[in-house]
């Protein structure tokens, strides 16, 4: 097993490359419903930034959050207006154009500004070691391999990655045993 830190062992990791999951980027810039998560996160992503970690993200992780943050921003409207419109009658609405444009303004300024964006071409023998059934959806076998691959310590709170043989920091108790 590989190593597993939190914030009273994130000083270990200092100078290391942490790859962030887009669960962690959700609860450092939107408003969830998991207000706990959210403050452990920020108080351990204060402690990155203070000891100049590299922060890493990918392109797949950048389009997770983009879609998620949009879903988050959907349901906020239909519970805010009272209307239950489809998903994409709201995307393509000016309430939704407006949405994704913040969303891509949070994405360029507090993302791409200061994370190195970095990624891996998977080859056809990758894909196929994904297409296993197993805790791990197709995206994150793909941030393991990448992770594994780069050396990068894996910022998650996706229990799904407990049993993965990659370093992890994370304030999910499940991930740091």
């Amino acid at each position: 097993m590989k190593g597993r830190y939190d914030k009273n062992t994130v000083a270990q990791i200092a100078g290391k490359s942490v790859f962030f999951d887009a669960n962690i980027l959700l609860y450092l810039f939107w408003q969830t419903s998991a207000k706990e998560w959210e403050r452990r996160y920020a108080s351990i992503f204060g402690l990155l930034l203070k000891q100049k970690n590299q922060l890493v993200v990918d392109f797949m992780v950048v389009s997770e959050v983009i879609n998620r943050a949009m879903r988050i921003e959907y349901e906020k409207y239909k519970i805010s207006t009272g209307l239950n419109c489809k998903y994409k009658t709201y995307r393509n609405s000016s309430d939704g154009e407006n949405a994704l444009k913040d969303i891509y303004i949070i994405i360029k300024n507090n993302i791409l500004n200061h994370f190195l964006v970095d990624g891996k071409i998977n080859t056809k023998s990758d894909i196929e070691s994904f297409l296993t059934v197993d805790k791990l959806d197709f995206n994150d076998k793909h941030i393991v391999s990448l992770c594994l691959e780069k050396g990068y310590i894996l910022f998650t709170n996706d229990g799904d990655y407990s049993a993965c043989d990659v370093d992890i920091l994370s304030a999910n108790s499940i991930l740091t045993k």
